[in-house]
């Protein structure tokens, strides 16, 4: 094995952990200066800002960002884009960001991985085809889809994990005799997760004046959840028509616990093979990082002829398909 081949790929890996551990970093300092900044207002006496050099780098970042997305907007083929962004943006921070900013961010982040591209092999001194460059612009492009993707699936999960303890809330407020609107406002008190936030979105509503409904709909429009389309109907139901609210409730508490009961069952038993997925999902990535540490000539043909071309293509139509296969006979869902 060639020492400088080994030695250039653990700069590559050490240069990456460090970008990462800084851009996590950064982001976690962005969020406690727009923290202290709401509660500033707040304040009574308010101290002169101080600016250091992160609030100078992110002041910079924003007003590139902002003022890139205005020239974005002159371009239409950008705007249809950009309106399937606009359902990350909420009601806390549309004041701080556009959904054109979204992709802003997507074609700095292309800029970004295509330099780093164009540094690790000037350091290594060898040549970059134009396969790699575009390969390398594409993760960036879509790297960031990635993150808002993988975080709405953890804002959904918690949702899901805390909507039986708002069942069991309600429940419990109902049999203490308050109405649905106090039973909302206490579930917004006692949750603090995101579930928590879209009941006190709810009871912000109803103090606003909007019926029942509506609160009702706008609540399953945000939280796209089987089981919240069975609560909302139940309660929409219990508006129009009356009956025995606590029973209902006493009945819906039970469904839930029964299904959270029978999935955490399904997941314990497919725990094994998801792990063996999991693995047998990796093994050709980790196999191909293997094979190019080793030499990393072996995989060349396949960028330097059309029959490598093909080769490559199928190899991923293959390793897609497998994938797509093996995870929809994995999926094992609860039915209410």
């Amino acid at each position: 094995m060639n020492s400088t081949l080994v030695f250039a790929f653990a700069m590559e890996l050490i240069l990456i952990y460090f970008i990462a551990l800084l851009l996590y970093y950064l982001i976690l300092l962005r969020r406690k200066i727009k923290i202290a900044a709401r509660l500033d207002r707040y304040a009574i006496s308010k101290v002169k800002k101080e600016t250091t050099l992160f609030d100078d780098i992110f002041s910079i970042y924003d007003n590139f960002i902002r003022g890139f997305s205005k020239v974005l907007y002159k371009l239409k083929i950008f705007n249809n884009y950009a309106l399937r962004y606009q359902k990350y943006i909420t009601k806390e921070n549309k004041d701080h960001i556009d959904k054109m900013d979204f992709i802003s961010k997507k074609i700095l982040l292309t800029l970004i991985f295509i330099i780093i591209l164009i540094t690790v092999f000037g350091l290594k001194h060898q040549s970059i085809s134009f396969i790699q460059v575009v390969f390398t612009g594409l993760v960036g492009f879509f790297a960031l889809d990635i993150f808002l993707i993988s975080l709405n699936k953890i804002i959904e999960k918690e949702q899901e994990n805390d909507l039986l303890k708002a069942i069991t809330i309600m429940n419990n407020s109902f049999k203490s005799g308050h109405s649905i609107m106090q039973s909302i406002k206490l579930v917004s008190d006692e949750l603090s997760s995101p579930l928590g936030l879209e009941f006190k979105k709810m009871y912000v509503d109803l103090t606003y004046g909007l019926s029942l409904d509506i609160v009702f709909q706008r609540f399953e429009n945000r939280v796209k959840l089987p089981d919240v389309k069975y609560i909302t109907t139940s309660l929409k139901i219990l508006n129009e028509t009356g009956g025995d609210i606590v029973k209902v409730f006493e009945s819906v508490e039970k469904t839930f616990f029964n299904n959270k009961k029978l999935s955490d069952e399904l997941k314990n038993l497919t725990a094994s093979s998801k792990l063996l997925y999991y693995i047998l999902l990796f093994i050709p990535v980790a196999f191909v990082i293997f094979i190019y540490i080793l030499d990393s000539t072996y995989f060349t043909p396949l960028f330097t002829s059309f029959f490598g071309y093909v080769i490559l293509i199928l190899s991923l139509i293959i390793y897609l398909s497998y994938i797509l296969i093996i995870k929809r006979l994995m999926k094992v869902g609860v039915k209410l």
